[in-house]
């Protein structure tokens, strides 16, 4: 089945948020649609999690790894 995700729900599941879980086992062995943009819209709020103390500049290295691992069918 292809599922459309956004933004939101790649950057829960590269920083871990609480939803991770369940977003991984609703998404697993689907194709993951999204649009082009993803890459640039992924870094957004990196910054603003910095200045909350939210994400450290390591975990936001970690996500961009696991974001990279993650397959994604761009459109």
């Amino acid at each position: 089945m292809d599922v459309v995700i956004d933004a939101s729900t790649l950057i829960a599941v590269v920083v871990n948020e609480p939803e991770r879980r369940r977003i991984i086992e609703f998404t697993t062995g689907n194709t993951l649609i999204v649009p082009g943009s993803i890459p640039w819209e992924i870094g957004n709020p990196f910054p603003a999690m910095f200045k909350q103390n939210r994400l450290t500049p390591d975990e936001a290295h970690k996500g961009l790894v696991i974001f990279d691992s993650i397959p994604l069918r761009y459109i």
